[in-house]
């Protein structure tokens, strides 16, 4: 988690109006401020961007044959096989 209020390191940022106009809106009507709001954002992007690329390397590997694959049934036999009676 991301820590808001530690040091910052500014960043210059050229948005279309239109943008702009909504996050204004935005942020007026949620009462946060712009650079709040475009910090969510990017953090959001960015965690959603390294959770594809950790994906794309499984498949990567799955298709290789390195990862192998695993049904809901194969695990549950294989859990109920380690854990009798459960």
């Amino acid at each position: 988690m991301i820590n808001f209020n530690r040091r910052h390191t500014m960043a210059y940022l050229i948005i279309p109006d239109e943008l702009d106009e909504r996050l204004t809106i935005l942020a007026a009507k949620t009462h946060v401020p712009k650079n709040k709001i475009v910090l969510r954002g990017l953090l959001e992007l960015i965690e959603d961007q390294e959770d594809y690329l950790v994906a794309v390397e499984v498949l990567q590997r799955i298709r290789s044959g390195e990862e192998k694959v695993y049904s809901y049934e194969e695990v549950m036999r294989e859990y109920e096989r380690e854990h009798p009676g459960c």
